[in-house]
């Protein structure tokens, strides 16, 4: 899916130079301000697309889901999770004092969290809190599966199902999924983030088995590529993109040769970095 999604994103790039063919070259020896703005254009149209397809993904399906109050006969969790003190059966009434609508966005508001996420958990009618730091919620990354928390349907008789809501999605659930990507897709490449060794890349998409889910890990990756690319650095979009004003503004090119030399080394070093950051 990277490789796909780099050509895609090289045929971004080369499509002024292929739609304007002499004309590009003319704007480039005439230092216009036109170049940069095509140059930036690919980098703008990438993220536009990324949210055009996950809006066209949310907007295309109903979803149902299970508001947190009706589960009522309590959660089950994968065995993952018990390690981090949460066992079957138990309620989660909030994190950081935040309550939860659907039981489909705990996990997320958990590993969404910049610090400790305190959830606030009842079992048997036993209240207590859960405190999650920055490597318990890598524990949570490295094994995450769609079902990780699913809420339990009947109760002990297997009777009394809970109620299951469903809905037509809107622009809003198309916001909320993209902005998600988008936080998972910072969090990958942030350096400053302490305590997301040994992630490995895209874990959390590891079992995706359907077309939807293909076209969602798409966005996800175009999204952090498009990332990757905002480096103000020779070698990535924006720092091409700067390269580029400087020389119009300067009405002077810079030596091809030699930045050729430095894009490449720079490009070389983020990517050595970025397998120290995961490893």
């Amino acid at each position: 899916m990277i490789i796909i999604v780099i050509i895609f994103y090289l045929i971004l790039n080369n499509t002024p130079k292929w739609i304007l063919k002499a004309n590009y070259q003319k704007l480039e020896k005439s230092f216009s301000w036109k170049i940069p703005f095509l140059k930036i254009t690919p980098l703008i149209f990438s993220f536009l697309f990324a949210f055009l397809i996950v809006s066209s993904v949310t907007l295309s399906t109903e979803k149902k889901f299970i508001e947190n109050k009706n589960a009522i006969h309590g959660l089950k969790f994968k065995n993952y999770m018990h390690s981090l003190g949460f066992k079957d059966n138990m309620k989660i009434t909030s994190i950081n004092n935040e309550k939860i609508d659907k039981v489909s966005d705990i996990l997320l508001k958990i590993l969404n969290e910049n610090d400790k996420s305190i959830v606030s958990v009842e079992r048997n009618g036993i209240k207590e809190k859960i405190v999650l730091d920055y490597s318990d919620r890598t524990i949570l990354i490295q094994n995450f599966t769609t079902d990780a928390i699913i809420p339990i349907k009947y109760d002990s008789n297997g009777e009394n199902e809970i109620l299951i809501s469903s809905k037509n999605q809107n622009f809003s659930d198309a916001y909320y999924m993209f902005h998600n990507l988008w936080k998972q897709a910072v969090k990958l490449v942030n350096p400053n983030i302490p305590n997301y060794n040994g992630l490995g890349g895209f874990i959390s998409f590891s079992k995706v088995n359907s077309f939807r889910g293909y076209l969602i890990f798409f966005s996800n990756v175009l999204i952090l590529f498009g990332i990757i690319n905002t480096l103000p650095i020779p070698g990535f979009s924006l720092g091409n993109i700067l390269i580029s004003i400087i020389e119009t503004i300067r009405k002077k090119a810079f030596d091809k040769k030699r930045l050729r030399i430095i894009r490449f080394s720079s490009i070389i070093l983020v990517v050595l970095l970025f397998i120290l950051i995961a490893f």
